[in-house]
């Protein structure tokens, strides 16, 4: 069967991925939502000292040298590390418990970031059903699933949309439904603010899935963890990881960030100011079909994004283009914040020049003049 979430198209590319950018010069990669004030520099630190005095190590195998990883991160989530387990990312985790689970009761939100629907395509899907999605709208569909499925899959906050919901309703439905696992992909919970993690929760029907990557701008290392209470998946997911999950070098690098919390502290509120600096910009030019978020990027509902796509990239600038023509994909662009004053005035003008697109008078929502081609994409997409 053809896997229509990978390609060679520029619908088909993860964010960050500019290959298929091949006549024009891109200058500012919005496509990719990592932190983009990191790495922070204790970390860059730390590969320094690793290669200047350390090189002998990586000869063996790095034996029980991700406890420290373990460590530093559940003191991070205030968590008993025996309920963790370390592997390449949020991505291995949901490739592992994708195969763990092909032949349960499975059900996703939707729209979800692109390789969980890869993994979990023989899930029931639940789509938006209203034109645009919305928190309480997502909380409507999940407490369905729960009640229907014995696993469900979701990402919080949610990877296209940004849509964050809260902690509490989430548990709220975990303690509902206790015959169904929750399994919560928390990429991007930095993002949202401190302490709203799930992990540690009173549940052993919740799965907690989150990664050093994004939150502190080192995406090219490959180090992530998975929480759970659930003694049998933490058991099944285990057994399919090798000896040494990461290398010494992810271990390196992503230990240090993990441990400067002092860095998040003082980057992650400036990245949500400027997201909402972002949202402000979009919304002058397409009002309503920006997704109001409070992490670091922006969804913008478009019936034909590859015509915005290919306009900002002829300002030299990359998004990431979603076009609803997949199952559980819902039509738009993804923009991730500008981090200088420079790179939102080149957004802003190229947003502005913006040809077939009505303009926003900011603050109200009312176009000035002229008709929009860029429609939001209708439901069921």
């Amino acid at each position: 069967m053809t896997d229509q979430l990978s390609g060679t198209s520029r619908d088909a590319r993860q964010g960050g991925d500019l290959t298929s950018y091949t006549d024009r010069r891109i200058s500012l990669d919005l496509s990719v939502c990592s932190n983009r004030l990191g790495p922070p520099e204790s970390a860059m630190r730390a590969l320094a000292a690793f290669a200047a005095d350390r090189p002998r190590e990586l000869g063996p195998p790095p034996y029980g040298a991700h406890q420290s990883y373990l460590a530093a991160y559940a003191r991070h989530l205030a968590v008993e590390p025996s309920h963790l387990l370390c592997g390449r990312g949020v991505t291995e985790f949901l490739l592992l418990l994708a195969r763990h689970l092909h032949s349960e009761d499975v059900a996703l939100l939707t729209p979800e970031y692109t390789e969980t629907m890869r993994r979990f395509g023989f899930a029931t899907f639940y789509p938006p059903t209203e034109r645009h999605d919305s928190p309480a709208h997502r909380l409507e569909r999940l407490h369905q699933a729960m009640a229907r499925h014995r696993y469900v899959v979701l990402s919080n906050p949610n990877n296209p949309l940004g849509l964050y919901t809260h902690s509490a309703d989430l548990l709220e439905a975990i303690h509902r439904y206790p015959q169904c696992t929750l399994v919560v992909d928390e990429e991007y919970i930095e993002f949202q603010g401190p302490g709203l993690s799930l992990a540690g929760a009173d549940a052993d029907n919740l799965v907690v899935l989150a990664s050093t990557g994004k939150t502190y701008g080192i995406t090219g290392t490959r180090a992530g963890i998975m929480w759970t209470r659930n003694a049998a998946l933490h058991r099944a997911v285990q057994l399919h990881l090798p000896a040494w999950p990461l290398s010494l070098l992810d271990i390196t690098v992503a230990t240090a960030a993990l441990n400067d919390q002092a860095w998040a502290r003082r980057t992650l509120p400036h990245i949500r100011r400027d997201a909402q600096q972002l949202e402000q910009i979009l919304t002058e030019r397409f009002g309503g079909a920006v997704v109001p978020s409070g992490i670091h990027y922006r969804f913008v509902h478009l019936q034909e994004p590859e015509a915005a796509a290919e306009h900002l990239e002829a300002h030299g600038i990359a998004v990431r283009t979603f076009d609803g023509a997949v199952r559980g994909r819902i039509a738009g662009i993804r923009v991730m914040a500008p981090a200088s004053a420079d790179e939102f005035e080149l957004l802003r003008n190229a947003t502005l020049r913006m040809p077939g697109q009505s303009r926003r008078r900011p603050g109200t929502g009312v176009p000035y003049r002229g008709k929009s081609v860029l429609e939001p994409a209708p439901v069921g997409h």
